[in-house]
């Protein structure tokens, strides 16, 4: 879903924000601040391509009988758009802790295309696709 950043002001000073999804309506909560000021100005603004971080437990049941869990230390990393555009990536390699927040850390505040560059060049797989595979 589309979402969108909608900022409220009221007469005292006091300015809050809300991410929503764009099809969402208004509550009457989020026209009051938390002191219970109400709004007088509304501004709602588009989202932009930039990337959405996500880091994804590669912890799985290795063992059914034994209830016994393997590769609990490792993740992988999903991207996608705050705008909500039909486009994420995940990592065909899983990652210990420390990697993975390097690997968080260099897409944080990219755009879409800057975002393809580092995935491209770091060999992290297919983009669009659940299907993890090395290349």
């Amino acid at each position: 879903m589309k979402k969108e950043w909608r900022e409220y002001h009221s007469e005292e000073g006091e300015i809050w924000k809300i991410l929503s999804e764009a099809e969402v309506k208004e509550k009457s909560q989020d026209l009051v601040s938390k002191s219970g000021k109400p709004a007088v100005l509304r501004k709602v603004m588009k989202t932009t391509d930039y990337i959405v971080t996500c880091t994804i437990p590669a912890a799985r049941i290795i063992d059914d009988v034994k209830n016994k869990i393997g590769m609990e230390t490792y993740f992988h990393l999903k991207i996608s758009l705050i705008n909500d555009d039909n486009w994420y990536g995940i990592s065909n390699r899983h990652f210990k802790k420390e990697e993975i927040l390097e690997l968080v850390n260099l897409f944080t505040g990219t755009t879409k295309l800057q975002a393809e560059r580092i995935w491209k060049s770091k060999k992290l797989g297919m983009l669009n696709t659940n299907r993890l595979e090395r290349e």
